[in-house]
């Protein structure tokens, strides 16, 4: 995809005004020219990559560039695709890789005949592309900047149904159906000599005028060809896919520059942390980092109470790609020494088969950020060695050494209780870990490397600047869950909330109601989602009718609350119902964050949707824990709830509660 990068040349947008890297200064510093005018200024590096992180700056289409204009390429969601559409993009990706990695490409017969050879041989490919073709798809990648311009268009072309007869089509199908009962090995004229036979006994009932003309050789292979690419497709997608997989993985993997792999895992954190206003263990987190294995570098993390999950995945992802900003000083007197300098678009992404890993939400977002997924043999964690040794050095060499360690086995606790000692809150602990990643970690030496974290990322940047998006707001569109929802005259409902607005009016004058749209929505925030239209490029942003319920809740805490209305005989979506829930789900939070079990904290802090992307806000904390809360009878005076979920909390105003 077409990306942001500190580079000579590179044109963006900044603030509405477009301008151009003229030099990168030795001591860090960039020249920027301004296109209206031609006026120079010199600008740090960080600050343009804090401007872009706050989502300032766009990178420009190629036309400032390059002085043309660029075609609009395919940008709805892709497994919305066919099969076919995308197994044919992924193989002209596939030819142009082979082509480029050999350097600038020439367009002769003698220099591309044997790499269209090679890349053929390396997929299995029995019908190669010709050089016209591969010259025109490499004209179409460097025309637009952006892997899916390599996405084949059919859908612009003539129609491709069968132009047979319905009574044909039957009675091939049953012709097929018989050959390949009969022998797994039918050939085409096997099949072809029974479907005559069955179009000529119809044709002895029918009147001359009625006769079944029969198809040539040529068009039943045409029909054999929609059937044998879809059991190829299987088998391809087994098989095949495996052994790449398994090859690309084996131990002794070794990379040449930053970003070139990279290594995602989870682990439950060997450390109870506490709440920020109870003071109470709500128990161990789940640890979610992006590791890079040529510096062994962490790229990005993201912690939760909540089990592994996609949405943990995208968040570490979200993180490590995205400019770092310092974490929030929870602890006075402890500054980093060091910046987080890791950033970009990794090449590969290796991960587990771990079930937040398979499924369209990430394939999609890898397929946008031209990155490639290689999933592990299964029970066998040392093909990404680099992220299982990492997360055993989190646990060994930092949790292990801080007050409320639970230690990695249970029985090397003796007589220490970790509840007891459990002193950090989530925010604490943020604090804490960014210190040690940057200033412990990356400084210090790994044999693996040779030198440390830090050195080898400096010596990868001077050989690679790391590619960011086009903006901070086209990250958000490719970085989330993906669903298919009908569009009404009310808007849309995804996950009980119903979304609506007058920029969905221009979709349902054009399709009528019930028009399928696509939709992608971030699971810690259910405020807005955004859309596409059957025929759109380019998503709308809808938030939800019910914006104070819906602003800033988790899909956790939404499930919850409508599991207990459901309970309490809520026969449909009303404003009053789910603020009352939230209310009752507050009540409940209370009591379980101040219960003498630590499950039943946990499961609190599970709802409240802390994380580090959702940070508990710290408060004044009394000298002791609070005391359970008495549950409140019908008989008793209503009383304000306890404000104990950022997301459930109940605001007075004009309207009254909301």
């Amino acid at each position: 995809m077409a990306g942001f990068g500190l580079r000579k040349n590179m044109a963006f947008d900044w603030n509405g005004a477009a301008y151009r890297i003229e030099r990168l200064q030795p001591n860090g510093e960039i020249l920027l020219e301004r296109v209206e005018d031609g006026s120079l200024s010199i600008v740090p590096r960080e600050k343009l990559l804090a401007e872009y992180a706050e989502g300032n700056i766009s990178a420009k289409t190629s036309a400032l560039e390059s002085g043309t204009a660029m075609a609009k390429v395919f940008s709805r969601p892709l497994d919305e695709l066919s099969k076919e559409v995308q197994q044919e993009a992924a193989r002209r990706r596939h030819y142009l890789q082979v082509i480029l990695d050999k350097g600038t490409p020439i367009f002769t017969k003698d220099y591309l005949y044997p790499l269209i050879v090679q890349a053929a041989a390396e997929r299995g490919d029995e019908k190669p592309p010709s050089i016209t073709s591969v010259y025109r798809w490499h004209r179409q990648l460097q025309r637009n900047g952006d892997t899916r311009a390599l996405i084949p268009r059919y859908d612009q072309r003539g129609s491709r149904n069968l132009k047979q007869s319905v009574r044909v089509l039957q009675l091939a199908s049953e012709a097929i159906e018989e050959a390949f009962k009969a022998s797994p090995q039918a050939t085409g004229q096997n099949i072809y000599t029974r479907l005559i036979a069955r179009i000529n006994n119809e044709n002895r009932l029918l009147l001359p005028a009625e006769q079944i003309k029969p198809p040539t050789l040529r068009t039943l292979y045409r029909m054999l060809m929609r059937v044998e690419a879809y059991e190829h497709t299987v088998l391809r997608e087994g098989k095949t896919s495996a052994d790449k997989r398994f090859r690309l993985v084996k131990s002794g993997v070794k990379t040449t520059r930053i970003l070139e792999r990279v290594e995602i895992d989870h682990t439950p954190l060997d450390l109870f942390l506490i709440d920020e206003k109870s003071r109470l263990p709500l128990g161990r987190p789940t640890l979610t980092v992006v590791v890079d294995h040529f510096s062994r570098m962490l790229l990005g993390f993201h912690l939760s109470f909540d089990n592994a999950s996609t949405a943990a995945v995208m968040g570490a992802l979200r993180h490590a790609i995205l400019p770092k900003t310092p974490a929030k000083e929870a602890l006075a007197n402890l500054k980093t020494e060091h910046t987080w300098p890791c950033y970009g678009l990794p090449d590969v992404m290796v991960v587990d088969n771990g079930l937040e890993f398979h499924g369209k939400d990430l394939e999609s977002v890898a397929y946008d950020l031209d990155t490639d997924i290689l999933y592990c043999p299964k029970h066998q964690p040392r093909f990404k060695g680099v992220v299982e040794r990492y997360l055993k050095t989190i646990n060994y060499f930092f949790a292990h050494q801080l007050p409320g360690t639970s230690f990695a086995r249970w029985h090397l606790r003796g007589d220490y209780d970790p509840t007891k000692h459990a002193v950090l809150t989530l925010a604490e602990f943020h604090h804490l870990f960014e210190k040690w990643v940057v200033d412990v970690y990356a400084q210090t030496l790994h044999r693996g490397i040779g030198t440390t974290p830090w050195a080898k990322w400096s010596e990868g940047i001077a050989h690679r600047e790391p590619e960011l998006p086009e903006s901070l707001r086209i990250l958000q569109q490719r970085i989330g869950l993906v669903d298919e929802r009908s569009l009404r005259q009310d808007g849309i409902q995804l996950n009980g909330i119903r979304y609506n607005g007058d920029a969905l009016a221009p979709i349902l004058r054009a399709y009528g109601a019930g028009v399928q749209v696509r939709v992608l929505y971030d699971p810690e925030d259910l405020g807005e989602i955004q859309v596409w239209g059957p025929d759109d490029t380019e998503p709308l942003v809808v938030q939800a009718l019910n914006l104070d319920y819906a602003q800033g809740l988790t899909m956790r805490q939404n499930e919850m609350i409508r599991a207990y209305q459901r309970e309490q005989g809520a026969a449909t979506e009303d404003r009053v119902s789910l603020q009352k829930a939230k209310h009752q789900i507050a009540e409940v939070v209370g009591d379980l964050m101040a219960s003498r079990k630590q499950r039943d904290r946990r499961n609190a802090a599970k709802i409240r949707g802390i994380s580090t992307s959702k940070p508990d806000e710290p408060q004044a904390h009394s000298a002791k824990p609070p005391r359970a809360a008495k549950p409140m009878l019908s008989t008793d005076k209503q009383v304000e709830p306890p404000v104990l979920l950022p997301a459930f909390q109940l605001k007075r105003g004009s309207g009254g509660a909301s």
